[in-house]
């Protein structure tokens, strides 16, 4: 009677702990999605995409559910189930970042005929806002958006330079500063801003050939990157295939498992320094 007790108070104990986890993990389960969907939602709508927030919530709660199982679904394994679950955690922000940073690149290719275009709207006397305007009717988005935006900041009171400012913020490069800067000192100086604007065309060519330039000859640096850090994997996959024995002292050795965390660190390590060596300085 006394064994049977004390079997019910370990049973007992150990369900009012787990129903206390559970809530807990729960709870910050829940506040984590919240706070994440949120996040999602207005960097979202910083790039014009009216997504409900219950959407992306329910694409950061899926995402690790989805790859997990496709993962373990392909492989088999756990661990690589695992795996794919961890990668759906932040598969969303990746997939947000992918789509801000292909924005950036696709404004930053529409500024020279943005400025163009400005240009010769302030040739034939219009405005600098108005200007402006036509590239928000004339052109497509996403420079169309930044300078829509930017024509309805200044029209709910926000002065030009805090207008520009958050241009900037938004799209963040040395071109759009270069722009910026022109017209606030334009502005400031009452200078001839149609001249202003074809030199800064010419600046942003050059700097355009330049990069492309670098990129050429910086090629086979990355290449070589490349290479060097495909080549243990291939290398190791080729004999374990081969043989799995000639890897099973660093699975089963505490010294091969410390050997195999070296190796995968200096691995990354040197991919690293590689990308870092080959970067584009422009």
């Amino acid at each position: 009677m006394e064994l049977l007790l004390a079997y019910s108070l370990c049973f007992g104990s150990v369900t009012v702990a787990g129903v206390a986890a559970y809530q807990t993990l729960s709870q910050q389960l829940a506040d984590y999605l919240r706070r994440r969907s949120v996040e999602a939602t207005a960097q979202l709508g910083e790039m014009f995409l009216d997504l409900p927030r219950r959407r992306v919530w329910l694409a950061y709660a899926l995402s690790p559910l989805v790859v997990g199982f496709g993962a373990w679904l392909l492989t088999e394994r756990v661990v690589f189930g695992l795996l794919g679950g961890a990668l759906g955690v932040v598969l969303p922000k990746l997939v947000i970042g992918h789509l801000n940073r292909t924005r950036q690149k696709r404004f930053q290719g529409q500024l020279v005929d943005a400025l163009l275009v400005m240009s010769s709207s302030l040739k034939a006397g219009l405005s600098l806002m108005q200007a402006f305007g036509v590239v928000a009717e004339e052109m497509p988005p996403p420079i169309s958006q930044e300078f829509g935006l930017l024509i309805k900041q200044t029209r709910m009171g926000v002065n030009l330079e805090e207008a520009v400012a958050t241009l900037k913020r938004r799209m963040p490069s040395d071109d759009v500063s270069l722009f910026a800067t022109a017209v606030l000192v334009a502005r400031e100086t009452g200078g001839d801003i149609t001249q202003l604007f074809g030199r800064l065309v010419e600046t942003i060519r050059e700097r355009k050939k330049l990069k492309e330039r670098i990129k050429t000859l910086t090629f086979m640096s990355r290449a070589q990157g490349v290479l060097m850090g495909m080549l243990p994997i291939v290398f190791a996959v080729v004999v374990f295939r081969m043989n799995p024995e000639y890897f099973r002292w660093f699975f089963t050795d505490d010294l091969g498992r410390l050997m195999l965390a070296a190796v995968a660190f200096l691995q990354v390590i040197g991919a690293l320094l590689f990308m870092r060596f080959a970067r584009s300085p422009l």
